[in-house]
């Protein structure tokens, strides 16, 4: 999931109407925002991968400790308001749970505990409604092997491995990763299939396990989350077009749009995540959800290119904001560790505070020496992210804060304080004594 390729962007011949001028509006208006407009459910997804499973307390762990740690994680992502997870149960030719084709994920613990981990995690994510989804890497056995995409025998492993899990488990969906035909470098004995053969191969499989799917459960979802660099993505497979546009390939799409707005490429420095999604937005035609995949592990990134990351702390809620304008049905974050790191604590802060809505009524305020006033009234927020707030003045001797918001002024002079809400998010009043 934390590949970055360069980009070429595709250009598109302008078309000239000669309509009146409302239907001249309607068009310009489609060609600005070619998305479908968002829905009012708006999808806020994490991938949940085996590198994460370890920060979540999941590796290793007795059957009660799996339970708390992974209730503990589902009830965080739905406090962050988080409605749906991708849940990587199948990181290789392996599964976290037990399984008649595939050997143990040793990512999860050494060796198949007595208990069955995906049981587990389905039920808790329910618990607190979370649309929990199981993810696949269809082809990869070895981060350096594949299964090959043309053999039959192939298609059968993975729709097999398929029905497994929608049999045996409560899931919400199959959800597959951008690993199809491997890159050059990983597997040049591929590249003597043309890009349209490989195009096929990967159709046939992609057709037979989403027919499978509905043949088990119309209602389970089923969908892809391609490499943001659509040149890169059709050279390894991925049929972008016939998968949006046609009925019997994907129920949704999830492009992994990796990078910020300050990108240098040959001419100069670009608005990459822009141009990227404007690209997406256009081949789509709004038939099926459109998720954008956002790189909150990027936050922060020293980068000699992709130098945005490390300029600002509002990447990700700033690409929100935009897949917004362009009509798409919501994002997914890669991935839940990021949450939690020094830079990514920065970028997601800023995040839950647009999500939330925290506010201050009263960012400045004037008091004499010895008054009173209480704060926390002056905090605004959406009820379902209310909590416990953190008072904390810069300068005590000027004004010091209680726990419960009560500021006290002492001396003359000028102090902030700092209100902190859900996961770091943050407002700040200035306090003026005189």
């Amino acid at each position: 999931m934390n590949k970055t390729f360069f980009y070429k962007q595709n250009k598109h011949n302008s078309l000239k109407f000669f309509l009146k001028p409302l239907l001249v509006f309607i068009i310009c208006f489609a060609a600005i925002y070619p998305c479908k407009a968002a829905s009012a459910a708006e999808l806020r997804g994490i991938w949940i991968s085996y590198i994460d499973y370890e920060d979540a307390g999941l590796y290793d762990q007795s059957e009660s400790s799996f339970k708390i740690n992974s209730d503990a994680m589902f009830k965080k992502l739905k406090l962050y308001g988080f409605n749906t997870v991708y849940f990587q149960v199948r990181p290789y030719d392996d599964a976290v749970y037990p399984s008649d084709i595939f050997k143990w994920c040793k990512y999860l613990a050494p060796s198949e505990p007595s208990y069955d981990p995906l049981e587990i995690l389905v039920e808790k994510a329910h618990k607190y409604g979370l649309s929990f989804h199981a993810w696949i890497n269809p082809y990869r056995i070895t981060q350096d092997n594949i299964l090959n995409p043309e053999k039959n025998s192939s298609t059968e492993r993975i729709v097999d491995g398929v029905k497994e899990i929608i049999e045996k488990y409560d899931v919400d969906g199959i959800h597959f990763d951008d690993y199809f035909y491997p890159s050059k470098h990983k597997g040049m004995q591929y590249y003597s299939v043309s890009v349209e053969d490989r195009k096929e191969n990967v159709n046939k499989m992609i057709r037979t396990v989403y027919s499978e799917i509905k043949k088990h459960n119309p209602n389970l979802t089923f969908g892809i989350s391609p490499a943001g660099n659509t040149e890169y993505a059709e050279s390894i497979g991925c049929d972008i077009e016939t998968w949006v546009n046609e009925d019997g390939y994907v129920d949704y799409i999830i492009p992994q749009l990796y990078w910020s707005d300050n990108y240098k490429t040959s001419g100069g420095y670009t608005k990459f995540y822009s141009d990227t999604l404007e690209e997406w937005t256009t081949i789509i035609s709004g038939e099926k959800p459109t998720y954008i995949g956002l790189a909150l592990y990027k936050a922060g990134l020293k980068s000699s290119v992709d130098k945005g990351w490390r300029k600002s702390n509002s990447n990700i809620i700033n690409q929100i904001k935009l897949e917004r304008n362009y009509g798409c049905d919501g994002y997914v974050m890669f991935s839940y560790r990021s949450i939690f790191t020094k830079e990514g604590k920065k970028e997601f802060a800023n995040y839950i505070k647009s999500l939330s809505g925290l506010k201050l009524t009263k960012p400045n305020i004037t008091l004499k020496r010895g008054k009173t006033y209480n704060i926390k009234s002056k905090v605004k927020v959406k009820s379902k992210f209310k909590t416990t707030f953190k008072f904390k003045s810069e300068k005590n001797r000027i004004a010091s804060v209680s726990q419960n918001g009560k500021i006290r002024a002492k001396k003359r002079g000028t102090t902030r304080i700092h209100i902190t809400g859900i996961a770091g998010s943050k407002v700040t009043c200035k306090v003026r004594v005189k």
